[in-house]
């Protein structure tokens, strides 16, 4: 699988934070919260796991920085909520 890269408010996986291969933005909310608002992964990179890697990626950035989570968008809060070690840090 790709690498993943930290951009601004966003992971992403490609050689230009401007024009990612793969991303998931975010935004913060408030002090300690910050909603995943965008899931992005094109059809040919589908079905790799590579959305599920990008949510990751936030998790464990929200873990590393004491935030929580919460997703409006649909496949993040899909990911996150299927998945029980991802609770600790989520927010609904």
């Amino acid at each position: 699988m790709a690498e993943i890269k930290q951009g601004t408010n966003k992971f992403y996986i490609g050689d230009d934070e401007n024009n990612p291969q793969a991303e998931i933005t975010f935004q913060s909310q408030d002090d300690n919260k910050i909603d995943i608002n965008h899931t992005g992964v094109p059809d040919e990179l589908g079905g790799q796991g590579i959305g599920s890697s990008l949510v990751k990626a936030v998790v464990d950035y929200a873990r590393d920085n004491d935030l929580k989570v919460v997703a409006s968008c649909p496949f993040a809060k899909n990911v996150i909520e299927k998945n029980s070690e991802y609770q600790d840090v989520y927010v609904g």
